[in-house]
């Protein structure tokens, strides 16, 4: 069966919870991705009703993440674990070196900030911290912490 890349961001990033959804799935690579941020543009009622992560354009920034390989099997499983079509669109960004990576990006206004719960951004966090993402970047997500609703 034929691998695919997908880009990880957010929770995904925490390799115990890619694992159990996507068990063929196998880190590919760490990657700084130029010329977008991190937000938490929506609500998620299966986590508390706080903020969950999506990417969104900024030339200013950069997100950091890890490139999964991952099965077509895998991305269904996927695609019902980020509420595709609902919530997240499974979309292709470009990212230097790697060409067009699938990830999910937010269906709604990437522009409105909900704090996401305690437990989320641990999971970020820890994945960050798993996979060897730069205390620079590590921080960034520590800073969300103190982010009010907008």
């Amino acid at each position: 069966m034929a691998e695919m890349l997908y880009f990880a961001y957010g929770s995904n990033l925490l390799w115990s919870q890619m694992q159990a959804r996507c068990p063929g799935a196998r880190v590919h690579s760490v990657v700084r991705l130029e010329g977008y941020e991190l937000c938490f543009p929506m609500i998620s009622f299966t986590r508390s009703g706080m903020g969950v992560a999506s990417i969104r354009p900024n030339e200013d920034a950069y997100v950091e993440g890890v490139i999964y390989a991952v099965t077509e099997d895998d991305f269904r499983r996927l695609d019902h674990y980020e509420s595709e079509g609902t919530k997240y669109r499974r979309d292709t960004i470009i990212i230097p070196k790697f060409g067009e990576v699938w990830t999910y990006l937010s269906r709604l206004d990437a522009g409105h900030h909900y704090p996401p719960s305690e437990e989320y951004l641990n999971a970020v966090i820890q994945g960050a911290i798993e996979h060897g993402l730069s205390d620079e970047y590590i921080a960034i997500l520590h800073a969300f912490w103190d982010k009010e609703e907008e």
